[in-house]
């Protein structure tokens, strides 16, 4: 049975991450990769991971962890996206469960944090689906914040 896990970005990984395609009415709700990757570069709470599907290369992650935030914001999700030709399989949520099993390695993790569209349905109830709870609140006045409590 293929395993999906989330893997440090490499140079063996990194341009298949880079060439990683949303589904036509996701690309303007999801930064493009290459953005993610370059910001990781300056911001050092954040972490870009590929994840994996055995060997293949099926999508991207990254993750933030803000130790000068309050408890709520000190792990968040910025970026999550799995390749057009592989949603809508299980993947995601698969890939989802690892990340969050990640921060929970973390003795200071008691809520996990991401944001999207108050309008993109399918992102809200896949969240929705691994116990993220719609907070209502709006980060930069566009996004909805959605808190995972672990």
């Amino acid at each position: 049975m293929a395993q999906i896990s989330i893997q440090e970005l490499t140079v063996k990984n990194l341009y298949k991450c880079l060439n990683k395609k949303l589904a036509e009415d996701q690309i303007n709700r999801v930064a493009p990769n290459v953005y993610s990757i370059a910001e990781s570069k300056v911001d050092p709470n954040f972490t870009p991971y590929a994840i994996h599907l055995d060997e293949e290369v099926i999508g991207f992650v990254m993750t933030e962890n803000d130790p000068n935030e309050i408890k709520e914001r000190k792990y968040w999700i910025p970026r999550f996206m799995i390749d057009v030709s592989y949603q809508r399989k299980g993947y995601g949520k698969e890939a989802m469960r690892h990340i969050i099993d990640m921060f929970k390695k973390n003795d200071d993790c008691h809520y996990i944090g991401l944001s999207t569209e108050p309008d993109n349905d399918s992102a809200l109830q896949f969240y929705e689906s691994l116990g993220f709870v719609n907070t209502g609140e709006l980060l930069e006045e566009s996004e909805v914040i959605l808190l995972l409590k672990v």
